[in-house]
């Protein structure tokens, strides 16, 4: 039984991976599969390996990767009590 619920877990994670999709900036910058959208995140600072963005209703930031192995992944930023980093404009 334990191998079958093993089984059943590892086939999910394999089965949800990874997406192609990008965090888009609020202009509506195209996604992977060409069709235009209009994003709730604001991108507020660029670098070559990354960027970060805001949640346009909750202000709460997250860097999002733009590396080969990890492209789009998003990571909550934090201040140094361990709460959500909220954009101040």
């Amino acid at each position: 039984m334990k191998r079958f619920i093993a089984g059943v877990v590892a086939c999910v994670v394999i089965l949800s991976g990874c997406s192609n999709a990008t965090a888009i900036v609020e202009d509506g910058t195209q996604c992977n599969n060409n069709d235009t959208v209009t994003s709730m995140f604001v991108v507020v600072e660029k670098a070559a390996r990354w960027f970060v963005v805001y949640h346009k209703d909750t202000k709460v930031m997250y860097a999002v990767s733009r590396g080969s192995s990890n492209l789009g992944n998003f990571t909550l930023l934090v201040n140094s009590d361990g709460t959500p980093m909220i954009w101040e404009e």
